[in-house]
């Protein structure tokens, strides 16, 4: 078999999903894979399975590292894929058998530059369309769909479901940026989308997506996932010139996207970075009142998170004020 896709997995803590992961990959119906697993400096037991696997399958090609995150992780990935395709999973995900098969037959068959699949998100999909032929799509498709719809086109913002010609990557130097820890698949996806002369997706869903503890949308705040916001400034540069009209679609990504993680600040009471919190009032500024009374919260929690918003300090103080005195009138 000529064709050979490289799947990349970066590995992080992920004792408990690790197994599930390889043993998805390496049973494919689809067997011509390099499946590259980089050890991002693991402090269980997870360097140790992957070990295993790469003695098991000469398929798989083990590299550790010191923990330096999930960019540089793929990207030693990158530098080390010899495939005409290249492919992601994340540790804690798993794939259907036919997976790269299906992706692999879109691809052979229309000599498209990037295939889709649909998905699951914890086993389920709500628009599961098993006899839905593969359909190309455009350039600004696949970008509006990665940012308004998850389920259309199966273009949400994710590598995970995808292979892309390794070309792709190689002819325009394209790799994750390590400075962006939140929102670096999406604009190493963007790079990819505006470097392909042909896209084609199936809405079949093959790929598994586990939210769990791993997960980044599961965790509470913190101050790296602010770097979201700079990874949607780098994909409104880069669609821009060719597509000016998506550029409301991607800020209005960024602007809830400040809203949300508002909220996931004002709730987490140990979280104390004040400077993210500007930045992420600061760039709905102008929008924030029709954003914040726009949205499902409670008229209470409104005015919280107004309050929050205006003087995060003032507002942690004043809450410790109030459970100090409330405490005082119980005894």
């Amino acid at each position: 078999m000529d064709e050979v896709i490289s799947v990349i997995i970066p590995v992080y803590n992920a004792e408990d999903y690790i197994c599930r992961c390889l043993d998805s990959v390496i049973s494919q119906s689809y067997e011509s894979l390099e499946i590259i697993v980089i050890d991002d400096g693991s402090t269980d037991s997870s360097g140790r399975i992957c070990d295993e696997y790469g003695k098991k399958d000469s398929r798989v090609k083990v590299f550790h590292q010191n923990n330096k995150g999930v960019s540089a992780a793929r990207n030693l990935g990158l530098k080390t894929a010899s495939g005409k395709y290249i492919g992601f999973v994340d540790s804690d995900d798993w794939i259907e058998r036919d997976m790269y098969s299906l992706l692999m037959g879109m691809a052979e068959s229309s000599d498209a530059d990037v295939t889709a699949c649909g998905y699951y998100i914890n086993d389920e999909n709500p628009s599961l369309h098993a006899e839905s032929a593969p359909e190309s799509i455009s350039q600004e498709e696949a970008i509006r769909a990665s940012f308004l719809n998850v389920n259309k086109f199966c273009f949400y913002g994710a590598l995970w479901n995808k292979i892309f010609k390794s070309e792709i990557f190689r002819a325009n130097s394209i790799e994750f940026d390590g400075s962006i820890f939140v929102g670096e698949d999406m604009l190493c996806l963007c790079q990819c989308i505006m470097r392909s002369k042909k896209i084609v997706y199936s809405p079949i869903p093959k790929y598994h997506y586990s939210c769990n503890d791993m997960s980044v949308t599961s965790k509470p705040f913190y101050s790296e996932k602010v770097t979201m916001l700079r990874a949607l400034d780098k994909i409104e540069s880069i669609v821009k010139p060719a597509y000016p009209q998506l550029v409301p679609v991607v800020r209005q990504r960024s602007i809830l996207t400040s809203y949300n993680y508002l909220r996931q600040a004002m709730y987490n009471t140990s979280f104390s970075d004040y400077a993210a919190i500007r930045e992420l009032r600061d760039n709905i500024k102008n929008e924030f009142i029709s954003v914040v009374m726009g949205s499902d919260l409670s008229a209470k929690d409104k005015v919280k998170l107004t309050l929050f918003s205006m003087s995060p300090r003032a507002f942690r103080n004043l809450r410790l004020s109030y459970k100090a005195m409330s405490g005082l009138f119980k005894k």
